[in-house]
């Protein structure tokens, strides 16, 4: 009986740690209030030292003051030259806005902004750091440029037009 419970039991070895990546930003001095919707967004006004993705720990700064601290969860926006993700465990309804060339985003989130550029809306425009630059002078001329390779870009393709019919593609894209 002994040989036996032995044999069901198993050693679960814990996960490796996991180290979290936290990074000082720096916002504008207004943050934009949506009272109905309950969100607070602040806008990011320096390029940070890293790219902003998933799972960072964010501390916003305007100069000395700290505002407050949340992990990146999840994209609740993405526009032409911005993308917004949602902070947890920061203030409820606490959001940064992030340049698009200053934001790591996923595989199916790169594919997702290039293939459906047009269709985001066109609004907040760049920030002012790329706004006069040239690539950004036509403004119905995709200025980003995503990696990746052919295969990837199959399995994305199939994964967008996966989407379930009673949802647009765009839609999910262009709210804000």
């Amino acid at each position: 009986m002994a040989e036996r419970i032995q044999e069901t039991i198993r050693i679960v070895e814990p996960n490796p740690p996991s180290y979290a990546i936290a990074i000082d930003v720096f916002v504008c001095e207004t943050t934009e209030v949506d009272a109905a919707a309950g969100t607070e967004t602040w806008v990011i006004d320096k390029q940070p030292g890293r790219p902003l993705a998933r799972g960072h720990i964010l501390t916003l700064r305007l100069g000395d003051h700290v505002i407050g601290s949340g992990r990146i969860s999840t994209v609740d926006a993405l526009t032409r030259h911005w993308v917004t993700f949602r902070l947890a465990g920061a203030r409820e309804g606490m959001r940064v806005r992030v340049p698009i060339p200053w934001a790591g985003l996923s595989g199916y989130r790169s594919y997702t902004h290039t293939s459906q550029f047009h269709a985001l809306s066109p609004t907040p425009e760049p920030h002012a750091l790329f706004k006069d630059s040239p690539p950004f002078a036509d403004p119905d001329e995709n200025p980003y440029e995503f990696e990746m390779t052919t295969g990837k870009e199959i399995r994305l393709l199939a994964k967008l037009k996966s989407i379930s019919p009673e949802h647009d593609q765009t839609e999910m894209l262009t709210w804000e």
